[in-house]
């Protein structure tokens, strides 16, 4: 039985990618090994959203073939879809495959084992003449996380000035309805509690279909039609938060109260700059708005830090926006050009000392509000799902997606969601009891 190892960088989106790759090659008689070690085919799912995500992807590639020789070493994703040429010319490199013809990498990868040609081959083609979902079928035994990524949408149509994203991913490209569905009960069947809907561009899921299917809709046919636990949503654009999808939230408490809003830049000239389509005040009014309509809500951001153009005083106005704020967490980022992205040519690149200071800086405030958030939620009863068990202790995620420690009288297994009365808190991470219904 041949033998296949896999690597994933960057985003939730491409973990659901190499699990539906994962899931081809088991039906194909592969064996999955560690790609620490040997093995016959290693599959590399790159990222390229930074310099950094293009540097580990090249030296993920090197140290594959270091493990072994012979192995046939197989390159996607994002960063494949963007530099071929680049990716082709690197020596051991068998295959480069876009973000739009993974359903094939089954049998590009078995034309290569039997030829042995030394050839690379390269199945890339114009992501931006694609339109269409690439529909590949997840199996569920290929997931490996208690909770499952459900990716319902591809491609992005905003072209913010710092993102490549669009150039990898191409334009908007939404899954049926009826797609989801299935797969969502394929995952409940196989035991999965919480499912984690993603995509490049959620929030504009069906825009591109004849019918126009929204988020919100998915969302009611997922509670009506399945019986998944749990339903989490991942990164959202906050303009396209509408009273629906809100109306969606509160009509269960299967659908968790975490939102995540890339807020990006908490200056409105910033904003403008990037192309971005919200203003800081705009963003603000949102979130104040989720929090008096959705009970127990926690928000997450994205903040990209020291963009072409941020002075002093345009920082201090973004940390004057997110101190208005209590955020569960923010992810700071430091700007990092992007060739071919406006922003790589804009006047007035700040120093990479002024971006690293500015997120240590934001780092301080996200962890002064998170334990402002958690300590308001010591006392409160929450709904965890165990990922991790060691005898009594359990640890897992509540439904606004904090980390739970806690004692349980008995062992559980993992994937099991429990009720966790929260009694105090270690560093980041609160403590409790199990609470049993009365």
């Amino acid at each position: 039985m041949p033998t296949i190892a896999f690597t994933t960088l960057g985003c939730r989106v491409n973990q659901y990618d190499t699990d539906s790759m994962r899931g081809l090659f088991a039906a194909a008689g592969y064996e999955e090994a560690d790609f620490s070690g040997p093995a016959d085919v290693y599959v590399i799912n790159t990222c390229s959203v930074t310099h950094v995500g293009e540097k580990k992807s090249r030296q993920i590639i090197r140290r594959a073939k270091r493990n072994n020789a012979d192995g046939l070493v197989i390159v996607t994703g994002c960063y494949a879809q963007l530099s071929p040429d680049v990716l082709s010319a690197i020596p051991g490199v068998d295959a480069v495959i876009g973000t739009n013809e993974r359903k094939c990498i089954v049998q590009v990868v078995e034309s290569l084992r039997n030829e042995r040609s030394g050839r690379t081959v390269r199945a890339v083609h114009d992501i931006m003449g694609r339109d269409e979902f690439e529909e590949i079928p997840l199996y569920p035994s290929a997931v490996e996380h208690t909770r499952a990524d459900l990716k319902i949408q591809e491609g992005c149509n905003n072209f913010c000035a710092y993102c490549i994203i669009p150039y990898t991913r191409g334009s908007l490209k939404s899954r049926q309805p009826d797609a989801v569905i299935e797969e969502a009960k394929r995952l409940s069947a196989a035991g999965f509690k919480e499912i984690v809907l993603t995509g490049i561009h959620l929030g504009a899921y069906g825009m591109d279909l004849p019918d126009r299917p929204t988020l919100a809709l998915v969302l009611k046919r997922l509670l009506a039609e399945t019986d998944i636990a749990r339903i989490r949503m991942g990164s959202i654009e906050s303009v396209e938060i509408g009273d629906d999808l809100v109306e969606a939230i509160n009509s269960s408490s299967r659908i968790c109260p975490h939102l995540h809003l890339p807020m990006q830049s908490g200056s409105d000239e910033i904003l403008k700059s990037m192309k971005r389509h919200y203003t800081k005040e705009e963003y603000i009014l949102l979130i104040e708005d989720l929090h008096k309509k959705i009970k127990d809500l926690t928000v997450s951001t994205d903040l990209i830090l020291g963009f072409p153009g941020e002075t002093d005083e345009l920082f201090d106005e973004t940390m004057d926006t997110l101190k208005r704020l209590k955020f569960s967490h923010i992810h700071a980022f430091p700007y990092s050009p992007r060739e071919g992205t406006p922003a790589a040519q804009m006047e007035n690149q700040v120093s990479s000392d002024v971006k690293k200071k500015r997120v240590e800086t934001v780092n301080a405030l996200s962890k002064e509000q998170k334990e402002e958030i958690l300590d308001g939620m010591i006392g409160k009863t929450v709904h965890v799902l165990i990922e991790e068990v060691k005898g009594t202790t359990v640890e897992g995620f509540s439904e606004q997606y904090e980390r739970i420690r806690a004692e349980v009288p008995t062992a559980y297994t993992s994937g099991r969601i429990i009720k966790i009365l929260l009694t105090g808190r270690d560093g980041t991470i609160l403590t409790g009891v199990e609470k049993e219904d009365v």
